[in-house]
């Protein structure tokens, strides 16, 4: 069993499921709380405001555990940070689209209704902004982008590697 978490730590999708998970739950618990206090007192436009007041919360701590648990990250820590945020910026965006049209054009009114929609949102999110992490924010200078695969140029064999032939 030992053997098992070790090999499961060194995959970054294992640990962006425990790290990323844990930053998920929380920042959806700022979300549900932000949403039933603004829902109570009536503000128009609450899960905007709520998706908003979690994002900001939650973007520096999802930074610091994503860089040092999931992906290592080894470049300059505030460049990394502007790539980063602006991956989550993008998603935060596309919550606020997501959110505004299942509210909106779907009515999902109650507040029970936008907690449902905003999981089945953040689902969606958490995989587009993973491979986009992967991909961008952490990637290093000189690598390759994620699924790509370097090809060794085929070399003759010694005895045809003479030079060229001329006629």
């Amino acid at each position: 069993m030992r053997n098992l978490l070790v090999e499961a730590s060194r995959r970054p999708e294992i640990r962006y499921l425990v790290f990323g998970g844990l930053n998920t739950a929380f920042s959806y618990g700022l979300y549900a709380i932000a949403l039933l206090i603004l829902d109570a007192w009536g503000v128009p436009a609450d899960y905007a405001i709520a998706i908003t007041f979690s994002w900001i919360v939650s973007n520096l701590t999802s930074f610091v555990l994503q860089r040092h648990f999931v992906f290592r990250g080894t470049g300059h820590p505030f460049r990394e940070f502007v790539k980063f945020t602006s991956v989550t910026l993008g998603s935060f965006l596309a919550n606020l689209a997501m959110s505004w049209f299942s509210a909106s054009v779907l009515g999902f009114d109650s507040a029970m209704e936008k907690l449902v929609s905003q999981l089945i949102v953040t689902a969606i999110l958490v995989i587009v902004t993973y491979a986009l992490h992967k991909s961008f924010s952490f990637r290093n200078a000189g690598a390759a982008p994620a699924g790509m695969v370097a090809v060794e140029e085929d070399h003759a064999p010694d005895d045809e590697q003479s030079e060229p032939h001329r006629e």
